[in-house]
């Protein structure tokens, strides 16, 4: 007998447990949304996505598709997917803390190289994915044109973010153009020159000779003294005069 007493007890007291949870739970939906926290990765510097962007797509992601105005409205699924849909983003994470605040942490893509094509124009970002243009904000970055390839996005990537790593080479290098022949030219900031560079292979070695020419001639003359400047042969430098 008292085993079966312990029992309903046991029973009863889940009961209880179970409504009290219930109860604090239902409790917490409905207490309205006093806090909402957004945290924008590199907002300091990048503007692709903006807080009235992040709370638009909140409410419109929201259980009564209008405006999330307790915390039963917030549906934390669908709004991550929707902000993960924004070509801006590289991820998103929303949850909901237990003082009731809606915390909403987004990653935008960082663009490292513009593209522009024949046909399109487009960003790549550190991990050479693709991404649009904004109507609303533009970054500054190395501009590459040409036929470019999607094989070739990674590699473009890594030469773009050499050249802008360094304080010489990002002074006097402001584009490079793919020419008919499917070979890469750097383009400077003087008129009338510019370095043929060829395929995208032994970047490391190409740019090293490129600075160790600019400290031991053209640090002195100037490029305006050459018309063309050569990278394309392994180890060496060809420099055509004017």
């Amino acid at each position: 007998m008292k085993l079966k007493y312990r029992l309903i007890k046991i029973f009863l007291l889940l009961i209880v447990l179970g409504f009290l949870m219930n109860f604090a739970v239902r409790r917490h939906n409905d207490k309205s949304i006093d806090n909402v926290s957004i945290l924008i990765d590199n907002s300091d510097y990048i503007h692709f996505i903006t807080n009235a962007m992040v709370y638009d797509i909140v409410n419109r992601s929201s259980k009564n598709e209008k405006k999330a105005s307790k915390i039963k409205d917030i549906d934390i699924s669908k709004t991550e997917e929707n902000l993960d849909t924004i070509p801006f983003i590289s991820n998103s994470n929303v949850y909901i803390d237990l003082n009731g605040s809606l915390n909403i942490h987004v990653s935008q893509k960082i663009p490292i190289v513009r593209i522009k094509t024949p046909n399109d124009e487009f960003y790549l970002d550190q991990y050479g994915t693709k991404f649009p243009l904004s109507q609303n904000f533009s970054l500054p970055c190395l501009l590459v044109s040409g036929d470019i390839k999607a094989e070739e996005y990674k590699k473009l990537v890594k030469l773009s973010q050499l050249i802008s790593e360094d304080k010489i080479l990002k002074n006097h290098i402001i584009s490079i153009d793919k020419d008919k022949k499917n070979s890469y030219n750097l383009l400077l900031n003087v008129a009338g020159v510019y370095i043929e560079y060829g395929d995208l292979k032994n970047n490391h070695q190409k740019l090293i000779n490129l600075k160790e020419f600019y400290k031991q001639y053209l640090d002195y003359v100037g490029f305006g003294v050459y018309k063309k400047i050569s990278l394309k042969y392994d180890n060496q430098i060809v420099a055509t005069k004017r």
